[in-house]
């Protein structure tokens, strides 16, 4: 495969998932660097916020700004801030900010979202603020939220380069995130061992689909090899395994 290999969904942690030892792992599985994120699920998250900051270097890896709840304090973190180095990231992070709960299946989160309580979510101004300060800086936007607040804020924000995780897994599901994004040739979706098939490839385009293994959630070894073992050329495999992720953050952040 032509390199580099780009791992698009990395989370790391102080004390749970270190950079050095996460760097190891992802060369082991054969991934040259990766985007990275805060581990939601560490105990001390606000002691991590500014480690992919930290590490970050022009080459990789990059660093996502993370924006989100937190299991051991709830699911909103106050107010969503704009930080003063916005510009040494390359992404945003937007993790269960506006929803309690990742959203597996959709027909019951979808219940507890009325328009009023959607319209209240998706305008809060802080919330506003950080993506039109992501798109300014032609950032792209990893979103985390239920299903009608996923494609509320897609339609709040129309020239965002939104990504969503996991084919959809977690935004209500991928067939119906699939099936109601397939048009939206601005959105992308990374794997990190989603519903990925050559199928869903002809269905939306190589150029929208970023490798990604969301570790700790998921080895890099098997996302790499569930990319890899599909039956497509070798260009299109080359460019969902970094190409796209490159393409996507040229122009955001130095690192």
């Amino acid at each position: 495969m032509v390199l580099p290999i780009i791992d698009a969904r990395v989370h790391v942690s102080r004390s749970s998932a270190p950079w050095p030892k996460v760097r190891e792992l992802l060369r082991g599985a054969g991934v040259d660097t990766a985007l990275l994120s805060i581990y939601p699920d560490s105990p001390q998250p606000d002691h991590d916020l500014t480690l992919p900051r930290d590490v970050a270097a022009k080459d990789g890896p990059w660093a996502a700004y993370y924006v989100g709840g937190y299991p051991y304090e709830g699911f909103r973190d106050g107010l969503a801030r704009i930080p003063s180095d916005f510009d040494r990231y390359s992404a945003l992070h937007i993790r269960c900010f506006l929803s309690p709960s990742l959203d597996f299946g959709g027909a019951t989160t979808s219940a507890y979202w009325d328009a009023e309580r959607i319209e209240a979510a998706v305008g809060r101004e802080d919330l506003n603020a950080v993506i039109d300060a992501a798109r300014q800086r032609s950032m792209p936007v990893w979103l985390i939220e239920h299903f009608p607040v996923t494609l509320a804020l897609i339609e709040r924000f129309p020239d965002v380069r939104f990504v969503i995780p996991k084919m959809g897994a977690m935004n209500g599901g991928s067939a119906a995130i699939l099936n109601t994004l397939a048009d939206f040739a601005h959105i992308c979706f990374d794997t990190s061992l989603g519903d990925l098939q050559e199928s869903i490839v002809r269905k939306i385009g190589y150029r929208r689909i970023l490798f990604a293994s969301g570790y700790p959630y998921n080895d890099p070894s098997d996302a790499l090899s569930q990319l890899c073992g599909m039956d497509l050329p070798d260009d299109e495999i080359a460019a969902m395994a970094g190409g796209n992720l490159l393409e996507l953050i040229g122009c955001a952040g130095e690192g």
